[in-house]
Parts: structure tokens; sequence; C-alpha cells
């Protein structure tokens, strides 16, 4: 096998001339062919297909790589490359590119398009195809990907793990023609010594040139593929105008350990990414979390490896933290994940202070998320206990107690004790300690502060000296876990402060909306509030207590909440558990105790539990310009998987489909459009009846319909006349021939005509259907039946469809011969008198 270290350039790719479109079928996935044909505004731009650098070719930039190449090449003398050979180009379409239907419209005129099947090996579907497709000069691969390595199909392959793939990478490689290119638009894959040495891997394992991008791929940065090693003669397949509207980046950066930081990590991916950018992981892991992860860019994290619906990768907060919050106008979607052990420990309030929520052991949301395929399980939120109410600046030895902190999991300590009026010395609160909360100070930091709560809620501060004592903290128990809320402090002469509230599991902000869909799960969730402080004391005032704090077990909603009747169904174990309300020795009323709530509490939000998004379809006919053999791949992307879709729910103007297929459990389907015969139509589209399919994992049906854009067809021949204006013709005559099509053409010109007896010169048109010329006949011929022959194999119409035959003139006669005379004299000799005829 040849290989040969080239010394990596910033390359200009060109195009070659390509074959005739095909519709093939692969097993189990459809063959489509790329659409197909350019129109022939396209074909007439020699630009219109752009090459792997769109700019003027820059100076090369070279990089060093050290060979991994284990057969001596390295200090062998360098092999000349071969020469290569033209064949066949196959786009490689993984299906994590979103939206690639109309990354491909436009694609270059014989063009095969496979896309990949998302739960199979991607490596091992491209030999397959290629091993049953021999003659294939140019692979070019449409995936996510980031710096060393690449996403295909289940295929994570990288620099780190490329050699245990060189028995299939050779194959690709022995499978294509000898010299073939090997095209990869993925982000950053050729990025640093990492990707450098990844695209050296690949042209050595597969013995074929490599060209990648180091830099951004798509949207937020550019389709030059700068890297490349050997000779590289391919043309992209793809289009200016595609390349140019594409809205999406082509990145997925792939978490490679389950460090809490640094490199290869998920917070350094989270950190790196980009709007529009996948963070995926290169395998099933559990994250240990120290600090709570925040999202701050519009990103999608997937740990669903192997898209089977059910999480792969877990997210825990080791009852350190909160797992994870998404920041306010951030759009995410967490999709195959676990996010566990995720606790919120609210600090106990200083006297005359309102207890501060524990909100979102788990997840906090202030965006836009969608949960898919999510388990959100075990997490806990503790409230601290309220202030004891006492008149600022506590003189006179006013000094009321401070709350208690929240309780802790798993050996963590929990929140930190409220401060009393001075806050320092024995009025100071407590640091909490292993699973419990500390204690609030006070004057007499034994009795008035409100104590720590643990597995279950902190006792509320005790009113020494006509003190009112403090509420009690809740628990929370769902008989896995346990957590209690901090205690109220004792209060003298104000009203007692609110314990702190908490939700264990999610807390969705008003900015938020949170759509809870797919196989998710909220489960096994856990809160307590805080007990409400102490009124005023007995000969201090009449004032209440505080009001105790809401324990929410799962879901704290203050914005908008979609959740599928199925997702609510499983809602399950999450329990809530309120503190008690503080006590008024002096008179005043007790504090509003609240219920707890296990699963949802609407906090003034807008909840929707039978969310049912009704299924509905975007289709997109890749080649809008339909003609003569042409034919276009046709993507039918639904908004959730869905059964019973059939080519009987379509509509097609003057048109058929092939049937429809699906590689991704029936989210987006393909199939192949071929025009009809003999029909001329500006106006065409492909129309679905929504109601002929059913949600997966709703069960509802559709309604309504969705249309696709519009294509044209123009499958009719032009045809055409031809009339020379003055039939009969002599000597240094000439005639006005009138060419007239049906329909405007291109690439007509005197050599499509052959002119019995003379020549045509002078060919001029002004809306190119209606064309003249000058006939002039040959000089010295008689001749009485003559005609213009028109090859209509010669020309084509606007949409590139050829003529058939030949069209003749009507007959015209010529005579361009002088008239000649001889002269005899009879009587040559002749004498006065004589005559002669003559």
């Amino acid at each position: 096998m040849w290989w040969s270290k080239g010394k990596a350039r910033q390359t200009t790719i060109g195009a070659n001339p390509l074959a005739t479109p095909m519709i093939m079928f692969l097993e189990p996935r459809m063959l489509f062919d790329g659409a197909v044909a350019a129109t022939v505004a396209d074909a007439a731009q020699a630009d219109s297909h752009a090459t792997a650098d769109a700019a003027a070719k820059a100076p090369t930039t070279e990089h060093a790589t050290a060979s991994k190449d284990t057969h001596g090449q390295t200090d062998a003398p360098a092999t000349p490359a071969p020469v290569a050979v033209p064949g066949q180009t196959v786009v490689f379409v993984d299906a994590r590119v979103k939206d690639s239907a109309n990354l491909l419209k436009g694609v270059a005129p014989g063009t095969e398009v496979v896309q990949l099947d998302a739960s199979k090996d991607g490596l091992q579907q491209i030999a397959d195809y290629l091993g049953s497709h021999q003659g294939v000069s140019s692979v070019q691969i449409l995936a996510h990907g980031n710096t060393g390595d690449l996403w295909l199909g289940s295929t994570y392959l990288s620099a780190d793990n490329i050699a245990a793939r060189s028995e299939v990478l050779a194959q690709i490689g022995q499978d294509m023609n000898v010299g073939g290119d090997i095209l990869i638009y993925a982000c950053n894959t050729a990025g640093d010594s990492k990707g450098l040495n990844f695209v050296d891997s690949l042209a050595q394992l597969t013995g074929r040139d490599i060209a990648a991008s180091s830099n951004r791929t798509g949207e937020g940065g550019d389709w030059t593929l700068e890297i490349a090693t050997g000779s590289i003669e391919s043309h992209t397949a793809l289009s200016y105008q595609a390349m140019s509207a594409y809205q999406y980046g082509l990145a997925t950066i792939t978490v490679v350990n389950n460090g809490d930081s640094g490199v290869g990590s998920l917070r350094q991916a989270l950190s790196s990414s980009v709007s529009g950018d996948t963070v995926t992981f290169s395998t099933t892991m559990t994250v240990n979390l120290n600090s709570q992860l925040i999202i701050s860019k519009n990103v999608t994290i997937a740990g669903d490896l192997n898209h089977d619906g059910v999480a792969d990768v877990t997210l825990n907060g080791q009852y350190k933290t909160q797992v994870l919050m998404v920041g306010s106008g951030v759009t995410a979607t967490l999709d195959g994940l676990v996010i566990t052990q995720g606790l919120a420990a609210g600090n106990g309030a200083a006297a005359g202070v309102d207890g501060t929520a524990a909100m979102g052991g788990g997840i906090v949301n202030l965006g836009n998320l969608t949960l898919n395929n999510v388990r959100v399980t075990s997490n806990a939120a503790s409230g601290g206990g309220g202030g004891g109410g006492v008149t600022a600046p506590y003189v006179g030895g006013a000094v009321g107690g401070g709350g208690g902190g929240g309780g802790a999991l798993g050996g963590q300590a929990g929140g930190h004790g409220g401060t009393s009026g001075f806050g320092t010395g024995v009025y100071g609160g407590t640091s909490g300690s292993a699973n419990t909360g500390g204690n609030g100070g006070g004057y007499n930091p034994n009795y008035m502060g409100g104590r720590g709560g643990s597995s279950t809620g902190g006792a509320g501060g005790v009113g020494a000296a006509n003190y009112s004592n403090g509420g009690a903290g809740g628990t929370a128990n769902n008989g896995t876990i346990s957590i209690g809320g901090g205690g109220g402090g004792s209060g003298w002469d104000k009203p007692g402060r609110a314990g702190a509230s908490a939700s264990g599991g999610i807390y969705n902000a008003s900015s938020g909306t949170l759509t809870v869909v797919g196989t998710s799960v909220i489960s096994n969730n856990i809160a307590a509030g805080g007990g409400g402080g102490g009124g005023g004391g007995l000969g201090g005032s009449a004032d209440s207590g505080g009001a105790a704090g809401k324990g929410v077990g799962a879901i704290w909603n203050k914005g908008t909440l979609l959740m599928t009747a199925a997702n609510f169904a499983a809602m399950s174990g999450n329990v809530g558990g309120s503190g008690s309300g503080g006590p008024a020795l002096g008179g005043g009323s007790t504090g509003a105790s609240v219920a707890a709530v296990n699963n949802i509490f609407n906090d003034g939000g807008t909840v929707n539990t039978a969310y049912a998004p009704t299924p509905s379809a975007t289709i997109v006919v890749a080649n809008a310009a339909q003609h003569i053999g042409s034919t276009s791949q046709v993507t039918i992307t639904f908004n959730l998987a869905v059964t019973g879709f059939t080519n009987a729910d379509l509509t097609v103007s003057n048109g058929t489909l092939s049937s429809v297929i699906s590689n991704d459990g029936g989210l987006t389907w393909t199939a192949t459009f071929t025009p009809d015969a003999s029909v001329t139509s500006a106006s065409n589209h492909i129309v679905l009846d929504n109601t002929g399919v059913t949600g997966v994992s709703n069960g509802l049906a559709g309604s309504g319909t969705s249309t696709s854009n519009n294509y044209a067809v123009d499958t009719v021949r032009p045809t055409a006349t031809v009339a020379v204006a003055s039939p009969g013709l002599n000597l240094g005559g000439s005639s006005v021939v009138n060419i007239t099509f049906s329909e405007a053409v291109t690439g007509f010109s005197l050599a499509d005509m052959t002119a019995s007896n003379g020549t045509l010169s002078s060919l001029t048109t002004s809306d190119n259907i209606h064309w003249t010329a000058t006939f002039t006949p040959t000089a010295g011929v008689t001749s009485g039946t003559n005609v213009i022959t028109l090859d209509n194999t010669l020309y084509t119409d606007t949409s590139t469809n050829v003529g058939t035959g030949t069209t003749t003139s009507n007959n015209y006669t010529i005579d361009t011969v002088r008239p000649t005379a001889s002269v005899v004299i009879a009587n040559p000799a002749l004498n006065i008198g004589g005559t002669s005829l003559v």
C-alpha cells in the first residue's frame, strides 16, 4: 500500500467531471443520488462547486510530524505518488449533521450520498459500501468532530484509538481507486498537533490522500480544509450556495475522561464549546463533580451513546454541590444523562432576616432546557431556618437567635448556622459538620439559635428569658435518603422571619422553559424547608412568628413547564417536607405553615403535564430544478420520532418517490424523487398528511399537513423549426434563416447545422428562442432540392434537457451558374457579296 507523508498544506480542491446520477439501495440503509444535477445557472459558473479552500490559493503551510508508520518508511526514499485514477464521488453523511438535506442542496451531478446509521459502526458502514461499489476516487465525509477526532455512526475515532481500527481503514483505502482522496468536513479535526497526527495516521492506514479542517467548519467558521497530506485532486461535492446558507456547525466535542476539570473533561468541553455545538462522551462514564456545572451556551450534551433511549452517562454531585445550572437566555438539551446526588444546603438566616431558598439540588434552569431521556434522581435540598424577630441594632440585650443550617447527605457538611445580632463570638453561628447543618448563634447559643438540620429537621431555638421559640425544620424521607431543614432562631420584639424553602430535583425560574420528553424520569428527589423564626416574646412585642419554608421534592416551577403525560406518570419517590411556623410567645400568631409538595409546585408559572407535541415535519427537496434524467434526495424530518409513516401519506406533484426509510428510529426519513416524463411545471410541492403518522413517545396522531419547498420540473425536450425565408436563390443572393425553438436554449451555434450547397453565418438572437442566420449559396450550383439540417442533440434548454433527432428546413432551390454562349460562323471564307449563317 502506498503512503507518503506529504507536508500538510492549505489546499485548493478542484472539480472533476462526474457520472450520471444513480439511485442505489444499501442494507439496511438507502443510498440516494446526491440530487443530483446542478442547474444551468450553476453549471455556467466555473466555481459553482467550491474547492476545499474557497479563497484563492494561499501559500502552503507546513507542519512537521513524527511518523507512526511501523514499516520504516520514514527513513526510506520518498515514494512517488501514483497517478490518480478518475472515478465516482461518494458523500457519507453522519446522522449527527443537522439539516443535512439543505447542506446537500445543489450537490455535484452524479454524486452518490450515503446516510450513515447512527446505531452502527460508521467506519464499517463506509468499508462495506466501498467494498460493493468499486471505482470510487473521492470519499467526502460530513460529520461532527473536534481536535484529533471524529464521530461516524456509533464509532468514536480519535488519534488515541485509531491504531485499533487499522484493519477497516486499510479496507477502505484498498477499495478506493489509486490516488483517491478522503475529504473530511468536521470542526477542528486537523487542529493542533493531535489533529495533525490524526490526519497523518489516517493517510498512513488508508494509503489515501487526506484533507481536513484545522478550525471550525460551518456556522461560525468556514468550509476550508486547511490541512492535507498527499496530492488532493478532488473538488468538494457541495455547492457554495448550500455551504454559505448552512446555519449549523459541525463540531462535536468529545469528553474522554471523567475528571471534574482539565483536558478532556466535561467542564473543559463546555468551556471551549460555542453555541450550536454538541458535547458527547467517548464511552459510558460517571463524572463526579466538586462544583456546579454552568451551561452558558446553546449546546446539546449527549449521553445516550447507543441511541437506545437509555442514559449512558451520569453526572454525580456527590452531595457536595448542585449538579448544573442553565443560564438565562440559553437554549440547551440534555440527552441520555443521569443527574444525581446534587445538593443545595441552605445556610441559616441571621437574626431578623428571612432564610435564603435552597433551590434545585439537581438542576437550576434560567433558560430554555429540554430533558430527553434524562433521569433526575436522588438529589436533595435543605433550607436554613429563619432568623428570630429582633430590632436592630440589638441594644438593651435584645439579641434574637440565628437560624440553623440545612442538613446534608453523603458525609458532606450542611449549611452554616446563622448569626445572632452581634455575629461574633458566642453570637456567631457554627459551621456545618458531616450530614448536619450548623447551629444558629444567640445570646445563649446553647438555646437561642436554631439547630442545624441533619437527616431530620433541626429544632427551633429555645426562647430563654421569655423569648419566643423558633419553628422546627422540615424532614423529607423517601425511604432511601432523608434530609432536614434548619430550625428557626428565637425572637423577641419583631415579627419572626421566614424559613427558607427548598426544591430537591429541579428549580425552573420565571425566565425558564423546561420541556421533559422521551424516556425522562424524575424520581426519588427530596427537599426539606427551614423552620420560621420566633416572633415577639413575652414582654417584647405581640408580633407573629415567621412562616415555615416549603419543601418541594421534584420540581419548583415559576416559568413554563411542559411534560408529557408519560413522563408525568413516571414521577415517583419524590418527597417534600415543610418546616414549622415560628411561635409568638408575646401574643402574636404562630407563623404560617405551608404544605409540602412531592412532585410539582407551580409558583405562578405555567404547567402542562399532558404536553403532547403532535407529529409535524419539514420536507426538503434537495434539488429544486428537475430535468430529464435527474433525481433528488428528499428529507422528511419530524419534530419527534413517528411510526406508521408510508408513501401513502405523501402527495407528490409531477413525480414519484422511492419508499421512505429511516435510520434513526423514525425521526428523519429519506427517499428519492424522480420527475415524471414530458412535464413542464414551475410550481410543485410534496405534501405530507400528518394524520397518517403517530408519535412514538406519546401515541398521538399528527394533524394538518406539511409542505415541502417548491421545485420545478422540466422533462420536455426542446424542439425547433428552421425556415429559409427566400427559397429561390441565385447568384449574388442570400436568405435569412429563422430558427425558432420551443423554449430558450443554450449551447446552440452554427456548428449544429449543415446547409446543402451553401454556408451559414451571422447567427444572432435576442431571447435565445428566436434565432436568425444568413444563408449564402455556393457559386456554380444548380440544384432544385436543398435543405438545412439542425442536429437537436447539440443544444440544451435551460434545464439542461437535450433535444433529440434532427430538424430540416423547407426546401430551397439554387441557381448560381452564369449563362454562357458559343458563336459559330458557318462559312468562314467570305468574299464580296457572300454571307454566312452565324
